[in-house]
């Protein structure tokens, strides 16, 4: 048996070992009390197997082709890769629908810690937790086309290839300026943080500082980019940026190399800004982006900044009802209410007057290795969803 024979082998057995695992999960799902949470579930712990992040999430994206068209609902395909369902209802009330938004990349997948595992209580898997929000779409989408969900208002369900905290501005845009698909309400979906209400949202600026020191033999020089990254970091972690110490700077990571043999000459540092003030935020970005040009001038470099992303801070005075709504909600099923801001792309609705919250579906943490998931919290989870799905087709949230 030649080398590529063996190596055949080897995957197929590889394989059906995987394949073997995924069937004994999907069956123990069966014994389920909570068929509903069951198919959340089931979906996630697929979805989470399928490789990201990829252009476009194309393979992610096939996987929610397929389940909506197995319920009879044609989803439309954007160019950037993002997928829109929208779903009417047998009696509207309102012409504005209800916006589900879920994220479908993933930054923890793993080609063998994703295959995901359970036990009596928990579920195990590495991206788990991100493959849950977009699964809990799915079965909304099942749900109001068997009639099990009855919604008074059209649903819309968004599938974005961005990450969720990345705004895809020329998306949300259309979505607004469009008078068949401007939202009245929107709900981002995620994994985690069952019970978190968010009461105010903070903006963020994403920075990227890429540096470059000259290697040349007329320029030797006793510094390395490791001394410049690491002086700008200890030049920003001094700064107090408001009088409440409300605006914060986290350095998210730090590289540096290319020295074969010499002082490391390239380095990069990605660093994040958080803020509740708008104006405050934007200062302290600018003063970023020119104290990294600054440090880098001090020795002989060059660097170049650019802003990656950003989130403008949320108008929480628009969220009032909802906010309200969503408490109410969680109190009636016993969940239990933490109270604290959102860090979330939707922010970016009420901007536009639009009321948007995230809800948490589960209870869990991510670890290094693998997301870890409390399955009877999932059915909680649930319920808040589709329990507010039917309210906020009848109730006015502005």
């Amino acid at each position: 048996m030649n080398i590529i024979s063996r190596i055949k082998n080897s995957i197929g057995r590889t394989f059906q070992q995987f394949l073997g695992v995924s069937q004994r999960l999907l069956r123990s799902l069966s014994k389920s009390k909570n068929p509903l949470a069951e198919r959340i579930l089931s979906d996630a712990l697929q979805l989470s197997g399928i490789p990201s992040p990829t252009t476009k999430e194309e393979a992610r994206s096939t996987f929610i082709v397929e389940r909506l068209l197995g319920v009879g609902i044609q989803a439309t395909l954007e160019e950037e890769g993002h997928l829109i369902a929208r779903i009417p209802s047998p009696t509207p009330d309102d012409l504005q629908p209800i916006l589900l938004v879920a994220s479908l990349p993933s930054e923890h997948w793993h080609p063998t810690e994703s295959l995901g595992r359970l036990d009596i209580d928990k579920a195990y898997g590495s991206g788990l937790a991100d493959a849950v929000g977009p699964a809990s779409l799915l079965a909304v989408a099942e749900a109001l086309k068997t009639g099990t969900l009855r919604c008074s208002r059209d649903v819309l369900l968004l599938f974005t290839t961005s990450p969720y905290g990345k705004v895809p501005v020329a998306l949300f845009n259309t979505l607004v300026d469009e008078v068949h698909t401007r939202p009245g309400v929107v709900l981002a979906v995620r994994g985690l943080s069952l019970g978190v209400l968010n009461t105010s949202y903070k903006g963020t600026y994403q920075i990227r500082v890429q540096l470059t020191l000259d290697d040349s033999d007329e320029m030797e020089s006793n510094y390395s980019a490791v001394d410049v990254i690491t002086q700008l970091a200890q030049s920003l972690s001094l700064v107090q940026w408001d009088d409440k110490r409300e605006t914060t700077l986290v350095i998210s990571r730090i590289e540096a190399g290319f020295g074969f043999g010499k002082h490391p000459t390239e380095g990069m540092a990605d660093i994040e800004l958080f803020s509740s003030d708008s104006a405050v935020l934007d200062m302290a970005m600018k003063a970023v982006m020119a104290t990294a040009e600054k440090t880098a001038a001090q020795y002989k470099g060059k660097a170049k900044v650019e802003v990656v992303s950003s989130i403008p801070v949320g108008k929480a005075e628009v969220n009032t009802q909802l906010t309200k709504i969503v408490a109410s909600t969680m109190k009636e099923l016993h969940i239990k209410i933490k109270e604290k801001p959102a860090l979330s792309a939707v922010s970016y609705f009420t901007t536009r007057e639009i009321p948007a919250l995230v809800l948490g579906m589960t209870r869990g943490h991510i670890g290094l290795e693998y997301d870890e998931i409390e399955v009877a919290s999932l059915e909680s989870g649930r319920l808040l969803l589709f329990s507010l799905l039917e309210r906020l087709s009848k109730e006015r949230v502005l």
